[in-house]
This record gives structure tokens, C-alpha cells and sequence, in this order.
């Protein structure tokens, strides 16, 4: 049986992964109100993510609290900041004013960047990429203490590039450094939707409001969408995938993006579970491993095993001297994955015919092993 085609027969069992508790005061409704906006909790909210979280849920209904609450001017780690940073997302133009000014205020521009950056909206990244436009070649901007040196401008475009995941690439897959290149960047984009942008993509309210949190800084909403098993899922986690980058990344979990691969894995993508096999045939192999040894099951068991030995790892390098090394490092890391992923697995030797007991072992078992389920994890 194909991966892919074996993979909604896991799903099937339920062995879903992340299905922790929810903390329902901060829980998607299934409806299209959100019935009781929770302006209270808002005014004595004493944790920035506890603000967030509400807003990206309830939205304009808790703009009087917010309003309440927000002050320029502020840290975007304090709650008055928080609040102003949430009015500016929901689009409050006084909110967006006052950042604008603060940005453009030499007193105030280090605490306005990274609260435009969470903003994370188009009309935000205009007001930012405005700044950097104007000040690219300003080096009073730049400032060296001898033992480590400041610059606002650095601080913007790995904002932009590390939170929101935009900005210029460069060949090798990074996002560029040069002020220039940023420049660039936005003479060819401005005016174009840039940021992230997956909650008008579902019809289902539920959906809806699970993209707004991943869109306000809430990745883990993605193993909730996951588990709804909705078909509109499946495009939206393909985006998350490879947004920033359309080169693929090695697997991360700590990212959107790793989330989303996973997501794809769960839900049998074809186009997913192909791309993870072939990763584990070339340098980077580790990373398609551990997504395996994410997903679990007699699906990510067989696969791994099925790449003992693999006649396609790197194959160009055949003939090279300390190629079989490589081989048996490739060969231990899928062994060392299969160790943890079933509950009685087989007893190895350290010899060339490991890999051949693995084998032999899924040959007979494959049936009736027992797998270890994937960690429980909270989730949004």
C-alpha cells in the first residue's frame, strides 16, 4: 500500500495528533456570533496574548475594551500596547495614526516597529517599508557602542522577514539583508496583497475564525483546522506550507509552516507524502524523518523502513570514498526514529544486516504492531 493512499486509514482510528484542551473562554465558536464578547476579561487581562487571542476571536465587539485600554507610546509587550496593536489590526485609524507618528519619531520608532510588525497588516507593512523606503541610506540611523551596535532599520526587516515571513529572497533561500534589496523589493510589491491572508478562503464560520488566530500569531489553530478534516483545509495548509518561501524548508514544528506540512501529512496529501519520501534520500534527510516520526503510525513506519538501505540516498556519490559512512548515518537516524515509534520493536544487532532485521520484522508485523502514539499537546 502507497503512503498516500494508507494515510486516511490512520486518520481513521482517530490517532490524531495535538488533541489537548482548549481553554474555552478563548475557543472558536461553531456559529457565526460570537454571543458573549468578552469585554470584562479583556479589562483585566494582565497577558498580551490573552488580548490578542480575543480580538483575533470576537473582533470589532471588543473594540470599546480595547479602546479603553490602548495609549501610545507603549511597548507592544504591555497591555496598553497591546491594545493599541489590536485596534491598528482591526483597522481603527486612530490606532494606525498613532503608530505611523511614533514610527516616524526618532524617540519612539524602536517601540513602533515591532508593533506595526505584529499589526502584520498590508496598510502596517506600507507604513513600515514607507519608513525603511525613505531612510535606506541614513546611516545616523546606524549607531556602534563598541560592544554591540543599533540600528531600527535592522530590526525592521527581520520583523518583517522572521515574524511575517516576507520580504526579498535570495538564491539560496534566505531572505535578504540589504536595506537596498528590501527597497527593491517593494517597488515591485507595494500595492499587491503581501502579508498572510487565509481567513476569506473558508466559507465555515468556525474555520474562519481558526485562520484569524493563525493570521494574529496563533500557529497552533493550524492542528485545530487539521482535525475539523474539512476539504477546504487542504489548499489553505498547501499555502501555509510554503508561504515566505516557495522553496520548501527544512520540517520545523516550531513554525507555521512545519505545522502546516504535518497538517498535510495528516490529511493524506499525495503531493506532501511524496515530497517526504523523497527528503529522505538527500542531505538534509533528518528533517523528513522527524516529520515521520511526527505523524507516526504504520503509514510513517512503513515508509521509513521502506528507505533502509535506499539504493536512491545520494546516489551521485556512489563511488566516493566514505560514502557507505554516509550510508550507515542515514540508515542508524531512520533506525534510532523506528525505536520510538513502535512499542515492542525488534532486537538489532550492529551489524551491515540491521536494516534487513527491520525489514524482515514490518514483513511479519506489519499487521499487528503496536505504535506509539504521538505526544498530546495543547493547542489553540
Amino acid at each position: 500500500m502507497q503512503l498516500a493512499e494508507a494515510i486516511p486509514m490512520y486518520l481513521a482510528t482517530g490517532l490524531l495528533l495535538f488533541c489537548g484542551p482548549v481553554l474555552s473562554a478563548q475557543a472558536c465558536p461553531h456559529t457565526n456570533v460570537y454571543e458573549a464578547a468578552p469585554i470584562d476579561e479583556v479589562l483585566r487581562a494582565s497577558i498580551p496574548d490573552v488580548i490578542f487571542r480575543y480580538s483575533a476571536i470576537a473582533g470589532d465587539t471588543i473594540a470599546p475594551a480595547l479602546q479603553r485600554l490602548s495609549k501610545p507610546d507603549n511597548a507592544v509587550g504591555s497591555i496598553p500596547g497591546t491594545a493599541q496593536v489590536s485596534l491598528a489590526r482591526l483597522g481603527d485609524k486612530t490606532a494606525i495614526k498613532e503608530l505611523e507618528e511614533e514610527l516616524n519619531h526618532p524617540n519612539s520608532s524602536s517601540k513602533a516597529i515591532p508593533k506595526l510588525v505584529r499589526v502584520g497588516t498590508d496598510s502596517a507593512l506600507s507604513i513600515l517599508m514607507g519608513y525603511l523606503s525613505a531612510h535606506a541610506s541614513d546611516n545616523s540611523l546606524y549607531h556602534n557602542f563598541g560592544d554591540h551596535s543599533s540600528d531600527v532599520r535592522r530590526r525592521l526587516v527581520e520583523g518583517l522577514s522572521q515574524q511575517l515571513q516576507i520580504g526579498p529572497i535570495l538564491p539560496s533561500g534566505f531572505f535578504s539583508a540589504s536595506f537596498q534589496d528590501w527597497v527593491k523589493w517593494w517597488d515591485q510589491n507595494k500595492g499587491k496583497p503581501i502579508v498572510l491572508s487565509i481567513s476569506g478562503d473558508f466559507r465555515d464560520p468556525y474555520l474562519q475564525c481558526l485562520a484569524r488566530k493563525v493570521e494574529w500569531g496563533f500557529p497552533d489553530a493550524i492542528f485545530d483546522m487539521v482535525r475539523t478534516r474539512d476539504p477546504q483545509v487542504l489548499p489553505v495548509l498547501g499555502l501555509l506550507a510554503k508561504f515566505g518561501n516557495p522553496k520548501r524548508r527544512p520540517f520545523n514544528l516550531a513554525t507555521p509552516q512545519g505545522r502546516a506540512q504535518l497538517g498535510l501529512a495528516q490529511l493524506g496529501d499525495r503531493e506532501e507524502l511524496q515530497t517526504v519520501e523523497k527528503e529522505l534520500d538527500l542531505p538534509g534527510f533528518g528533517s523528513a524523518i522527524e516529520e515521520l516520526r511526527q505523524l507516526g503510525g504504520p503509514v510513517a513506519v512503513s515508509a521509513l523502513i521502506n528507505d533502509l538501505d535506499s539504493p536512491n540516498y545520494l546516489p551521485e556519490y556512489k563511488a566516493a570514498q566514505g560514502y557507505e559512512r554516509l550510508a550507515n548515518e542515514h540508515n542508524q537516524a531512520i533506525e534510532d526514529a523506528l525505536a520510538t515509534m513502535v512499542v515492542s520493536p525488534p532486537e538489532t544487532q550492529v551489524t551491515p544486516k540491521r536494516a534487513k532485521q527491520w525489514q524482515a520484522w514490518w514483513a511479519k508485523n506489519r499487521d499487528s504492531a503496536q505504535f506509539v502514539k504521538p505526544p498530546v499537546t495543547n493547542h489553540e
